[in-house]
C-alpha cells in the first residue's frame, strides 16, 4: 500500500500515522505540515483523536484534503483498557478520580455488554467539541458548567473482552463502532449498568474502516525520513495516493469524453445510491455520488 512520491508527481494521498500519547490529531497535522513545507501547503486528517489516546490517525496531503469526509464516515475499530471500580469526571485517567469500592466479575461484565451493541443512543459527553448554545462543550466544561448534552444514535458492533483482571478490576475490550461513538462515554455507562463505575484508562484507535494501526509510521520516524530528504527531490515515506487510499469505494470507469466532462463537474447518467471514484485509465478523477431529485451522479469532489 505505501508508495514513494517525487516533486515530479503530484504530492497528494494519505498518511497512516501512529499518534503518540500526549499530542492533540491537530498537534499532528502541525507537525507533518512544518515537515513538507515548501513543498507541500494543504495538510488535514480526518478523525481526531484525544490527547491521552494513541493509534492509526489518517492525515491527509495535498489535494486529498478535499477527501476527508469520505474516511471519517468510516467505521472505527479501538482497543482500550477499562479501569471498574472508579468514576472519573471525563470518563479517562486525566480526569477527577474516585473510588466506588464496588467490585464486578467477569461474568457481571459479559452479561451487561449485549446492552451497548447494535443501534444504541449514546449521550455526548462534556468533554467532546459538539456545540451546545454556539459553544464547544468542552469550554463549558473547563469552567465548571454542567449542561444537559444532546444524545446521538451510534452502532456498535461488537465489544470483545480480550482479558480480565478480577484482582485489579481492569479489563482489555476491542470496540468495532461506528463514527462518532464516544468511547469513554461508553465505559462510563457500562460502569453505571454494572453499579461500579468504570473510566478508560487507556485508548488506541486500531483501524479506521480497511486502515490497520499495523501499517501506520511513528511520526518521529516520519520527521526523521523526511528531515534527511533531497530538497530537490522530495520523497514522503509511507504516502498511498488517493487512487488507491479509496479502493474501498466502488469504481465507476468512464470514457475519454466522458472524463473531460467529468473534470468540468458534469453529471453522470447512472450508478449505484452511494459513493463512487470515478476512474479514467487507472486515475481516480473525482468522488461522485446520487443526485437527489433524480437519477444520475453529481460530483462531491473533483480531483
Amino acid at each position: 500500500m505505501a508508495q514513494y512520491r517525487t516533486r515530479r508527481a503530484p504530492l497528494d494521498g494519505i498518511l497512516l500515522i501512529d499518534k503518540p500519547v500526549g499530542c492533540t490529531s491537530h498537534d499532528v497535522v502541525a507537525r507533518v505540515r512544518r515537515s513538507l513545507r515548501p513543498a507541500v501547503k494543504k495538510v488535514g486528517h480526518s478523525g481526531t483523536l484525544d490527547p491521552f489516546a494513541t493509534g492509526l490517525l489518517i492525515v491527509l496531503v495535498g489535494r486529498a484534503t478535499k477527501l476527508a469526509r469520505f474516511f471519517v464516515d468510516l467505521p472505527k475499530e479501538y482497543v482500550c483498557s477499562v479501569q471498574f471500580g472508579w468514576t472519573s469526571d471525563t470518563g479517562d485517567r486525566t480526569g477527577e478520580l474516585v473510588a466506588t469500592g464496588r467490585s464486578i466479575s467477569l461474568d457481571e461484565l459479559s452479561a451487561v455488554l449485549p446492552r451497548f451493541t447494535g443501534r444504541v443512543a449514546q449521550r455526548v459527553p462534556m468533554t467532546s467539541a459538539v456545540k451546545v448554545d454556539g459553544e464547544r462543550l468542552y469550554r463549558k466544561a473547563h469552567r465548571g458548567e454542567v449542561v444537559e448534552t444532546p444524545t446521538r444514535e451510534i452502532e456498535i458492533s461488537a465489544i470483545d473482552v480480550l482479558d480480565f483482571d478480577p484482582a485489579a478490576l481492569s479489563s482489555t475490550c476491542r470496540i468495532l463502532c461506528s463514527k462518532g461513538t464516544y468511547v469513554r462515554q461508553l465505559a462510563i455507562d457500562i460502569g453505571a449498568a454494572l453499579g461500579a463505575g468504570a473510566y478508560v484508562a487507556s485508548l488506541a484507535r486500531a483501524a479506521t474502516g480497511p486502515f490497520r494501526l499495523e501499517d501506520a509510521q511513528a511520526l518521529a520516524a516520519f520527521e526523521e525520513a523526511v528531515g534527511s530528504r533531497d530538497e530537490d527531490d522530495l520523497q514522503i515515506p509511507g504516502l498511498v495516493s488517493p487512487g488507491d487510499a479509496l479502493q474501498f469505494m466502488p469504481a465507476v470507469t468512464v470514457t475519454a469524453a466522458q472524463a473531460a466532462a467529468v473534470r468540468n463537474g458534469a453529471r453522470l447518467p447512472d450508478g449505484p445510491s452511494q459513493p463512487v471514484r470515478v476512474v479514467f485509465r487507472g486515475e481516480v478523477l473525482a468522488v461522485y455520488g446520487p443526485v437527489e431529485d433524480g437519477p444520475g451522479l453529481r460530483p462531491l469532489v473533483i480531483l
